[in-house]
């Protein structure tokens, strides 16, 4: 979320710190990590445990983010982090600060669009 802060506040012309990016960018991790996190629940604990697996399983979802992210042309980078972090298991009150998060941070750019300029 910081990071998709520093893009939205530093470069807010950019198309990556656009509210459709922003939103759907993270919105699309999150679908690629509860897959991720879907087929790690599919595998014995055995497997499940071991570092190799879980770190494939990660590798897999930032695979997933990319995907979705070009196919319906959402990029926005940050969202590949939150992919990342969410690879392994998906808490609800974590999926709910990130969408809400990107929420505001959408809404106050919108407002403030004509105000801010491009610190880079």
């Amino acid at each position: 979320v910081a990071s998709s802060v520093a893009i939205v506040f530093f470069v807010p012309h950019s198309v990556a710190s656009k509210p459709f990016r922003l939103i759907g960018g993270h919105v699309e991790a999150i679908a690629a990590a509860l897959c991720t996190v879907g087929i790690m629940m599919l595998l014995p604990d055995a497997v499940a445990g071991n570092q190799l697996v879980i770190h494939t399983l990660q590798g897999a979802s930032l695979a997933l983010v990319i995907l979705f992210m070009t196919i319906t042309n959402t990029e926005h980078a940050p969202a590949a982090g939150t992919a990342l972090g969410l690879a392994t298991s998906v808490p609800l009150n974590s999926v709910i600060f990130i969408l809400s998060s990107a929420l505001i941070i959408s809404v106050i750019r919108i407002i403030l669009y004509r105000r801010l300029h491009n610190l880079i």
